[in-house]
Order: C-alpha cells, then sequence, then structure tokens
C-alpha cells in the first residue's frame, strides 16, 4: 500500500493542475459567452463548481497520504479509503448544492465546470498509472 500510496500522491499535484486549468478555461469561456456583465456571475458559478473538484482531490490526497504514513493492515486500510470516498460524496453533494441553493450560483457553468475537473482527474489518473505499469 505504501508504494501505491508514494505513486498516486507524487500525482496529485500534476491532477490538481489539470483542474485548475480546466476550471480556467470554463470561467474564460464564460466571459467570451455571456460577456463581460453576464460573464462573471457565470465565471463565479465555474469557479465554485472547479473548486467543489479540487476539494475533492485535495481530500483524496490528503486521506492517501494518510494511508501511506500508517503500518495499518489491508482491512483497514481499504476500511480507511471507503470512509474517504463516503466523505468526498458527502462533501460534494454538500457543496454543489450549497452553491446551486443557497448562493444562487448559475447552475450550467458550475455544473460543467466540475465536470471537466472531474474529467481532468479521471484522464490525469489514469495517465499516471498507465506511466507505472
Amino acid at each position: 500500500m505504501n508504494n501505491t500510496a508514494a505513486g498516486l500522491g507524487g500525482s496529485i499535484r500534476r491532477v490538481l493542475i489539470a483542474q485548475l486549468v480546466l476550471t480556467a478555461a470554463v470561467m474564460i469561456g464564460c466571459f467570451a459567452w455571456y460577456g463581460w456583465s453576464g460573464g462573471f456571475g457565470a465565471a463565479l458559478g465555474a469557479s465554485f463548481g472547479g473548486g467543489v473538484a479540487l476539494a475533492g482531490t485535495w481530500l483524496l490526497a490528503r486521506r492517501v497520504r494518510r494511508m501511506g504514513n500508517s503500518t495499518g493492515e489491508n482491512a483497514s486500510g481499504q476500511l480507511g479509503l471507503y470512509a474517504g470516498a463516503v466523505s468526498r460524496f458527502i462533501v460534494t453533494l454538500v457543496l454543489l448544492a450549497v452553491g446551486i441553493g443557497w448562493m444562487k450560483l448559475a447552475p450550467v457553468p458550475l455544473i460543467v465546470a466540475f465536470g471537466l475537473a472531474q474529467f481532468g482527474f479521471l484522464t490525469n489518473l489514469s495517465a499516471a498509472r498507465r506511466t507505472r505499469g
């Protein structure tokens, strides 16, 4: 588990950068699509959606680092990773609900930025896994 944790932890920085770039691209696209006056609210929603994806990646990195430092056996390590997945899922749902429901952010840019940032997460982790064999 420690080798896997070290490899995954090393590629998290690249994943975070890719998510930031994709979120910034959606924000720029919002300004281009909606214009300066309407684009600000859409870009704010996009930044929030990308931030939710970044928060999930940060929680994953923290959990992997914690599991890599522990000397637990497979059962406790797997339980810790499952608990981390559940907490990331709950945090994501709550933050998306807060952004759309309570903060009244533009839902389409928020969801698009979140989806693209998650796509960046998946493609970067799968590319890192392929390069390690």
